[in-house]
């Protein structure tokens, strides 16, 4: 669908406009997707409220009851979870990126990670999937010379970013979509894919027309502008 049709489609729907759209993203979208949800509220009226944390944790919640609309994961495994459940099980999940990882610090040097002096922070890998492809890249063989390095596991991937903007490590492997400009991309080859998905947790009018504008040529462009690659 063409984006000028889409908006006029939207703007003429006010009583769409009526309820909020509850939305849990990871963190490491939040960024962008607060951009997109600028543009959307314009066009339409339609208020977003927005819940970020660890893609685990936010799972968690919404197993538990939690009321969202939407969930933007940082991963496939906990949308197929919550699709697991009988509330859920007739959703359908999509994937809308791929994510990459960057090297705060080290001088544009990746090498930098061999240096067992040089502490390093991460997304706790428990509950999300870029501190899980950061391990995997830690654990390369070309690494192992700093594997007595310190270690500090943020709760999600900003406060990742948060612990090296601060000084309090002196490398962070982050999201590239958050990352510092300086930052030195990861080869996508050096962890596992960090395939991003989306599900939607209600059945309602806005929530059809967020997914129509979610899925627009438009929206994919900024997302792969913001620093993530595009959905098989």
């Amino acid at each position: 669908m063409r984006l000028a049709a889409l908006l006029l489609m939207l703007s003429t729907a006010p009583a769409w406009a009526e309820k909020p759209l509850r939305i849990a993203v990871a963190a490491n979208f939040k960024p962008t997707l607060i951009a997109i949800n600028r543009q959307f509220q314009d066009a339409t009226g339609i208020e977003i409220r927005l819940s970020s944390a660890s893609t685990g944790m936010l799972a968690t919640q919404i197993k538990y009851g939690a009321p969202f609309d939407l969930f933007f994961a940082a991963d496939r495994e906990a949308p197929i979870t919550i699709m697991a459940t009988p509330k859920y099980q007739h959703a359908n999940t999509f994937c809308y990126a791929l994510g990459s990882l960057a090297l705060a610090g080290g001088g544009g040097k990746l090498s930098a990670l061999t240096h067992a002096e040089l502490s390093v922070a991460v997304a706790n890998p428990a509950t999300a999937p870029y501190g899980r492809a950061a391990m995997d890249v830690l654990a390369r063989p070309e690494f192992q010379a700093g594997r007595s390095r310190k270690l500090v596991r943020g709760a999600n991937a900003t406060q990742a970013y948060a612990f090296w903007h601060s000084g309090a490590t002196d490398l962070a492997l982050l999201p590239l979509s958050i990352a510092p400009a300086s930052a030195t991309p990861i080869p996508p080859d050096w962890h596992q894919p960090i395939a991003q998905y989306a599900i939607p947790l209600t059945n309602n009018s806005n929530v059809d027309a967020y997914l129509n504008w979610i899925r627009s040529d438009n929206v994919r462009a900024q997302i792969t502008a913001a620093g993530y690659r595009p959905c098989p």
